[in-house]
């Protein structure tokens, strides 16, 4: 997983966290930590941890799901509907 760097320093920026404040409230390492601000592929545990710990929706919009070449499975997908059959 990799995450939006800018998005995620702002976040302990605005929460006053440091790099190893955050990683021992995810409980993960500080080197993990800091591989996810330089925008690098951290592994499964510290993506679960990461995931855990923001929440599965606030969690997707700090994913990269550019660089990983994923499509965001959360996202809202708009699907247009024939309003045709609606009853006013």
């Amino acid at each position: 997983m990799k995450v939006k760097a800018q998005m995620l320093q702002a976040y302990l920026d605005q929460n006053k966290m440091s790099v190893s404040d955050f990683a021992q409230e995810i409980e993960v390492s500080v080197a993990d930590v800091e591989k996810m601000l330089n925008g690098e592929a951290v592994n499964e545990r510290t993506a679960y941890q990461f995931i855990y710990y923001f929440g599965a929706d606030k969690a997707q919009k700090y994913i990269d799901w550019d660089a990983i070449g994923k499509k965001n499975p959360l996202a809202n997908e708009v699907k247009e509907e024939d309003d045709s059959d609606d009853c006013v």
